[in-house]
C-alpha cells in the first residue's frame, strides 16, 4: 500500500479512518472502498484494520525472529 492509501479500522460500530500510519498491533488486510467520480462510482484500494494482534501472536513472532537471527532450521 502506498502512503496515500486510506487505512480504515472496521472493528467498531463506525469506521475510523487513519492517514499515513497504521496503529500499533493492528491486523491489516487489503480491501476496497467505493468512491464517487464524475464518470461513476469505483472501488479504490484501502487497508482494512480487522483486529489487534494478541500477546500469543507476539510471542510466536519473536520466536520466529530469534530462530531466523541465529539461522536455526525448524
Amino acid at each position: 500500500m502506498t502512503a496515500s492509501t486510506p487505512i480504515v479500522d472496521v472493528t467498531g460500530e463506525e469506521p475510523v479512518r487513519y492517514k499515513g500510519r497504521v496503529p500499533a498491533r493492528s491486523v491489516v488486510i487489503p480491501g476496497t472502498r467505493p468512491r464517487e467520480f464524475p464518470a461513476g462510482t469505483y472501488h479504490i484500494p484501502c487497508a482494512l484494520i480487522i483486529g489487534q494482534r494478541s500477546a500469543a501472536t507476539d510471542e510466536k513472532v519473536s520466536l520466529n525472529d530469534a530462530l531466523r537471527d541465529h539461522d536455526v532450521a525448524v
